[in-house]
């Protein structure tokens, strides 16, 4: 802790001098107070240190101000990581010891934990990760649902934050005396075992020989460069200084250091090795100077993704994709508003490879996407596929334009991925020893079809929906799959909504270049001053409060006392017979609005009495509305039709063995299987804005609290066409104010959301500015 906290005086604690603050100075150290606590706060061993730091320092100066907190809060994950490999040091270096990386669950980092400790004792022992890591595979199942893909490491660290804050019990004070006689019993009960031979299976390892800096070789080095980067670059398109030394820090723990200046030591070259590595972004300022630790980088690939994508985007020349409107087009086209049109014609007459659609929530894109659909092959052009984020997003698109849909990842793993690779080696072997010749035949044209399934052609259109949610990498293969075959590629989306968290940026980069197809006008909303309202919202505009207030679409108060209100409300409108959802930012608020809604159409007689438990945890009877959380291609129903990731469905009927039978929207029926239901199946009212992006409902009822992002406001506030309402939390559960303390008012509350913005910026027109 003492050497991390030297760390901190030397290399991240400044504080601000100069017109605006804008130069930072050293200063003598820091202030604090550190407490140990030796336990969670469900009674586990946990030892950890409290260090609470005071906001004042003094300079070299000699005068006392404040902290320069943005630098402390940029370099807070590389001050953990550097924690982190000094106590792993320390260990190894007192005690015979060894180390093994362990997996923490889906997006999270690999940690080096000590070996011989027996994985049901840690497991025993760790009942506060357990309610959480519970807490976040509902969370990911959700993510999953809405993005179509698994969540990035930078979203699940997001989102196990504020799940460690919703799912925190009360703090028991307890002795140590009595918290080790209590461990004690449970590891002897759990093992059969005294703690001194747990101890003693611990320490069987041997003493190893600690390296000085010097020691780490050439090869070894590159090694964990290598390494460095593609893990900063896999998490984002530009990162800084702080970002990059974490990602040096996690690939070279494992490396035993002799002290904690060969730690320093070792980082320092590492980490200059790697910024050799990058590509610097920002060019100093003499009058602007740069925070400490907050220089830009990426790297020579990432640029090149975005050149490629910004090459796509610029005119040819070339007429082999045009297609001219004639007479019988402007017809189809007619019955459109003039923004739609003009963005099919411009669409269908561009001259480039890849074209982008832009357009704010509720602007008509599908409508102008069929319209263009069905132009394209009237023209006796290529084939129309469209690529959505999730799969029941991809049916729905599919339904409303009228083309063949696939997920983005789908259409990845089948085209160039494990399934093409798989392809390409069965047609290597396509047959055995004396098989008859017709049937390798068959099988070599089966494999062959089926890989021609998953290719462009020469003037097909590849449409990719909510192409903001893809992230740079994911876009240039596609453009690059486009060009390769002499295809159009067209990104519809708004970058104004939620982004891609890996890598991302590419598409608001292409849409604030151009050129770019527009919708100007709002179609969804059945009044014009919420139109108005939500593109101020879109804008980051505080108008748009004063609109929703008049309009009395804000409600505030205590967290749990809005939980009730948008349950009752929801609850209400169900019974009703609208089209109603709840939204929230954080899955376990969204269980706790699916169990009181629940308990509300129970109540009302609605929902009936006997119930099977679903992978939420919480029941759901006859009449209860579900949704299914994973793709099953093997789960078929109706016609050519399977249970996807995303779908409600309503239940008409329950089973003693756990299994559900269920309708659709469209009221085909299936069956699904219990295990299915126990592990996949939640209920289905509320649900998170990752999700919701891209649904249309009647009705909305979105809770939010501090620390929402501006994106995800607006997501939450455009879904429903008749009315959205806002119901503010001024503090988020598990907030603790201290004494004298004053919480912000609704007002500023809701400046900060807007002000507020997590979309990413690319590495080239970080390089721009």
């Amino acid at each position: 802790m003492g050497q991390a906290l030297v760390f901190v005086e030397t290399s991240v604690l400044r504080t601000r001098v100069g017109h605006g603050g804008l130069r930072q100075l050293r200063t003598g150290g820091l202030i604090g107070a550190a407490f140990d606590h030796w336990d969670s706060r469900a009674g586990d061993p946990n030892l950890h240190t409290h260090v609470v730091v005071a906001n004042r320092a003094r300079g070299v100066d000699g005068v006392w101000r404040s902290i320069d907190g943005a630098t402390v809060h940029q370099a807070a994950v590389a001050v953990s990581e550097l924690y982190d490999a000094l106590l792993t040091d320390e260990v190894a270096r007192r005690l015979p010891v060894s180390w093994s990386w362990r997996d923490r669950g889906e997006s999270r980092n690999l940690a080096l934990e000590l070996d011989g400790l027996p994985d049901a004792l840690l497991a025993a022992f760790s009942t506060r990760s357990r309610a959480i890591a519970a807490a976040q595979a509902s969370w990911a199942a959700s993510f999953r649902s809405g993005a179509g893909r698994a969540p990035s490491r930078v979203e699940t660290t997001q989102a196990r934050e504020r799940l460690t804050r919703a799912t925190r019990p009360a703090k028991t004070v307890r002795s140590l005396r009595d918290l080790l006689a209590e461990w004690a019993n449970r590891a002897r009960g759990l093992t059969g075992l005294d703690p001194v031979d747990l101890a003693a299976a611990a320490l069987a390892g041997a003493y190893g020989r600690p390296l000085h800096a010097h020691d780490v070789g050439v090869q070894v080095r590159s090694e964990l460069v290598a390494a460095a980067i593609v893990d900063a670059s896999t998490r984002r398109s530009v990162w800084s200084t702080w970002n990059l030394a974490a990602s040096v820090l996690r690939t070279s723990q494992h490396l035993p250091m002799a002290s904690a200046t060969d730690r320093f030591t070792l980082t320092d070259q590492l980490l200059a090795q790697a910024v050799e590595g990058c590509i610097r972004l920002d060019v100093p300022v003499p009058d602007r100077p740069v925070r400490r630790g907050e220089e830009k980088y990426t790297t020579a690939e990432l640029l090149g993704a975005e050149r490629l994508l910004l090459d796509a985007a610029t005119p040819t020349g070339s007429r082999r994709l045009r297609v001219p409107l004639d007479p019988r087009v402007s017809a189809s086209v007619a019955g459109l508003g003039a923004d739609q049109a003009g963005a099919v014609t411009a669409v269908a007459e561009s001259l480039a490879g890849l074209d982008v659609l832009v357009g704010p929530a509720g602007s008509g894109k599908t409508t102008t996407l069929a319209t263009l659909a069905a132009i394209w092959p009237e023209h006796r052009l290529g084939q129309v596929i469209a690529l959505a984020p999730s799969a029941t997003a991809a049916d729905v698109l599919g339904t409303a334009i009228g083309v063949r849909t696939e997920t983005t990842a789908k259409w990845l793993h089948e085209s160039v991925g494990p399934g093409a690779v798989a392809r390409a080696h069965a047609l290597r072997t396509p047959g055995y020893a004396g098989e008859a010749p017709l049937t390798v035949r068959a099988r070599v044209d089966q494999l062959a079809g089926e890989q021609e399934r998953w290719r462009l052609h020469r003037n097909d259109l590849l449409i990719v929906d909510e192409a903001s949610l893809a992230d740079t990498r994911t876009l240039a293969h596609l453009a690059g799959q486009a060009a390769a075959a002499g295809a159009k590629i067209l990104l519809v989306g708004d970058p104004m909504q939620r982004g891609a968290i890996d890598a991302g940026g590419a598409f608001a980069m292409l849409a604030n270049r151009g050129p770019t197809a527009q919708l100007a006008s709002l179609r969804r909303f059945a009044h014009p001053w919420e139109a108005r309202a939500v593109l101020a919202l879109r804008h980051g505009s505080t108008t748009a409060i004063d609109d929703y207030a008049r309009r009395k679409r804000i409600q505030v108060g205590t967290h749990d006392n809005l939980l009730d209100r948008v349950a009752d409300a929801t609850a209400t409108a169900l019974t009703s017979g609208q089209q109603v959802i709840a939204q929230t930012v954080d899955t376990s608020t969204a269980v706790e609005l699916n169990a009181r809604i629940h308990a509300r159409l129970r109540a009302e007689g609605l929902v009936g009495d006997i119930s099977v438990t679903l992978a939420d945890g919480l029941p759901a009877g006859v009449g209860d509305r579900v949704v299914t959380r994973r793709n099953d291609r093997h789960l078929t129903y109706g016609r050519d039709r399977w249970v996807r990731n995303g779908t409600l469905w309503h239940v008409t009927a329950t089973h003693p063995d756990g299994s559900l039978h269920v309708t659709d929207a469209d009221g085909a029926a299936t069956r699904l299987p219990a295990a299915y239901v126990a592990a996949h199946v939640e209920l289905g009212y509320a649900t998170t804005t990752a999700r919701s992006q891209g649904l249309t409902v009647d009705l909305t009822h979105n809770l939010v609290a501090p620390g929402t992002a501006r994106e995800d406001l607006y997501v939450a506030m455009s879904r429903g066409r008749h009315a959205n309402h806002l119901y503010l939390a001024t503090t988020t559960p598990g907030t603790e104010c201290l004494p004298g303390e004053q919480l912000p008012s609704p007002q500023e509350v809701l400046s900060q959301i807007l002000a507020t913005t997590r979309l990413e910026t690319s590495a080239t027109d970080t390089w721009d500015r």
